[in-house]
């Protein structure tokens, strides 16, 4: 049937609006082994703006003709997703055209390219794949249920003032254990634990809060609260298959993630003697937002060669030539990957989809001077708050094979990677695969040793001194260890009702507040406690929180006369390392149900209400009564009835009180 031209038309307001450049654009031209369910996306340099854009895009397959679809414009407004309504054919070659979308940024837009699609979609096996990494986990048993069973401990040989926290992990099932995602203290006492037929990886807590694994049986992330009721899921879009190896939720609501690719490749136009009908998987990774739609693509099959695989037999009929095991946002907001089949690690431009650089393998762009053994099949890459990297050395290839956690400084302008630290254990330790290694906020690091049986996991200082070894029973490992210090840091801003003085926005005086974090679910259980000085000219007072892990809490604060006051509907988010500043002073809205007073106009201020002398959560009569009492026997002192924090229980303090009990004043919570 002939094709037709199809013309979508948007239209966008705007005066003097020039054509963007596009920096941007899946799949790329030329593309090779393109999902049959790819849509296509377009970034551009400038801001789609108004609603008096025209834009003409026609999409048109060999074989299936022109492609109807809808068009999604991303929360950043620079990006453009076309949607076909219908797949497209296996093995046809798709022309994209596209011309005269109008932005805020430059000229030149017009695209016209073509792809080539998927010859067939193969089943994705993801546990095939990630048993393949250690020969010996496939000679272990794997049983279909352990309801019966415990969840394994986690049993200290060492410890030496280790970080008080909590470890993330999963167990790798042996002849008499279940597999099992769990919680347990630096003591190895357990928190929590799930039980699954087989592993359930990457087990870790999210800078949101929420705690994720992989879910081997449905193929997806699954995202729990603190409560462990799973809440959302996380997957790969285009029609791939979600892999195993790494979820990473982003600040922006957007996660990363990554999926295998298999697709068949005639190896003998690639190497002498190739297997004509091999399968060779590649890698795709996939920035998706919170709607997901797949907002960034990359594929392994248009910037890699299949050629750059160590210790790959090219000649097999089954390739895995990448095989990548972590994504890391970096702080410039480009992406790293780490490729263990290449012992490369990658830093791909996050805006255009080229690679900035290269870090070991044989395309290494770096010089190392004081490691010239590099890295070899490596796992878990991460930059750190000194803007240095770490990572889990497997050491597969090294003579003789070792693993160890490595740190590298990197100029990324001279291509040069200094070793700054690395740990080796005495005696050696090699775990084969799987693995990580993970900076704590206090400097030491957590060490992972994968499919190394004991230990299972090391905490060092930076000097390399032990401060906690912890193992699974003898033939377990783990795929990675996420270690969450519990220490949480509030700078809160409040000030009493009673105690505060506007001619100086200042305080009477000091005073020690309580303040808890709670549950933001029903029955809103308090999950910590700290005690923390309000200071007097400064109206803050930081507390430090050492029992709870990250998530979303509601703020509690109770002064010893003041009624207990909660933060704003939805509590905070508070993660370990940051500190969360929350100022109930400038708004009613900070307090839930705005339940502050206001005490100053110029400059604004709220308060707490002074006058809960019994701590019942009303301010009434009976606490009138006893500050009245005080006050007809001239009490002086710290007390209770000392509403004003002048030392003297007076008639002041009785007016305060009475005026907030004639207003029914009670704590307001959810």
């Amino acid at each position: 049937m002939k094709a037709t031209v199809l013309f979508l038309v948007f239209l966008f307001a705007g005066i003097n609006i020039s054509q963007a450049k596009i920096i941007y654009s899946d799949p790329v031209n030329n593309a090779q082994y393109v999902s049959i369910e790819n849509n296509i996306i377009f970034t551009f340099d400038g801001n789609i703006t108004g609603s008096d854009l025209n834009s003409l895009i026609t999409v048109t397959g060999s074989k299936s003709g022109v492609h109807t679809g809808n068009i999604v414009i991303t929360g950043d407004n620079r990006t453009l997703i076309f949607k076909p309504h219908q797949p497209f054919q296996f093995n046809e070659t798709v022309t994209v055209n596209l011309a005269n979308v109008r932005t805020t940024g430059t000229a030149d837009n017009s695209r016209s390219f073509t792809f080539q699609t998927q010859k067939v979609k193969l089943d994705v096996d993801v546990m095939k794949y990630f048993n393949d990494e250690d020969p010996d986990y496939n000679r272990l048993e794997v049983k279909d249920s352990y309801s019966s069973l415990p969840a394994p401990l986690l049993t200290p040989s060492i410890s030496n003032n280790p970080t008080n926290g909590l470890i993330y992990t999963n167990n790798f099932p042996n002849f008499f254990n279940p597999s099992h995602i769990l919680i347990a203290d630096e003591e190895g006492n357990p928190v929590y634990g799930l039980q699954s037929p087989q592993p359930n990886v990457d087990f870790k807590r999210q800078p949101n809060g929420l705690m994720t694994y992989f879910d081997r049986l449905k193929k997806v992330f699954r995202a729990m609260d603190n409560s462990y009721n799973i809440i959302d899921s996380f997957y790969t879009g285009n029609g791939y298959t979600t892999d195993l190896h790494e979820l990473q939720v982003l600040s922006n609501g957007n996660y990363l993630l990554m999926a295998y690719d298999p697709q068949p490749v005639d190896m003998s136009q690639v190497v002498a003697g190739g297997n004509p009908n091999a399968i060779v998987t590649g890698l795709i990774i996939q920035e998706l937002d919170p709607a997901r739609n797949v907002v960034f693509q990359w594929r392994s099959w248009d910037h890699f060669q299949i050629t750059d695989c160590i210790n790959i037999s090219l000649t097999d009929s089954l390739i895995d030539y990448v095989h990548g095991n972590a994504i890391e946002k970096d702080d410039d907001g480009n992406i790293l990957i780490s490729n263990r089949h290449m012992s490369e690690i990658t830093k791909i431009n996050r805006t255009t989809g080229a690679i900035i650089w290269r870090l070991s393998g044989k395309n290494n762009q770096f010089a190392f001077p004081n490691d010239s053994i590099m890295f070899s099949y490596q796992h878990d890459i991460r930059r750190i708050s000194n803007g240095n990297i770490t990572l889990f050395d497997n050491g597969n290839y090294h003579s003789p094979s070792f693993s160890r956690a490595v740190e590298y400084q990197l100029d990324e302008v001279n291509k040069i990677a200094t070793r700054v630290w690395q740990y080796r254990n005495i005696p050696e330790i090699y775990g084969p695969a799987r693995g990580s290694a993970q900076r704590l906020s206090n400097g030491n690091t957590f060490i992972c040793w994968g499919a190394a049986s004991t230990p299972t996991f090391t905490e060092v200082t930076p000097q390399g001194t032990i401060a906690l070894e912890i193992s699974f029973e003898l033939g377990l490992g783990a795929y990675r260890g996420y270690f969450e210090v519990l220490n949480q840091n509030l700078d809160l801003k409040l000030a009493m009702e009673g105690f505060y003085k506007s001619a100086t926005n200042t305080l009477n005086q000091r005073d020690t507040v309580t303040a808890y974090l709670r549950s933001i679910t029903s029955p809103f259980n308090i999950i910590d406690t700290a005690r923390a000085v309000v200071d007097s000219v400064t109206l803050y007072a930081n507390f430090i929180f050492k029992n709870s892990p990250t998530g979303t809490y509601y703020i509690t604060v109770k002064h010893r006369n003041s009624l207990e006051t909660w933060s704003k509907a939805g509590g905070e988010l508070f993660s370990n390392g940051f500190t969360v500043n929350y100022d109930m002073t400038n708004t009613s809205s900070k307090a839930y149900g705005n339940n502050l007073t206001q005490v100053d106009a110029s400059p604004v201020v709220f308060a707490n209400y002074s006058g809960d002398i019994n701590n019942d959560l009303f301010i009434d009569l009976t606490d009138v009564v006893y500050i009245n009492n005080d006050a007809g026997n001239f009490v002086t002192g710290y007390k209770l009835s000392d509403v004003t924090g002048n030392n003297i229980s007076d008639l002041t303090d009785v007016l305060i009180t009475f005026n907030n009990s004639g207003k029914f004043v009670s704590s307001i919570t959810p």
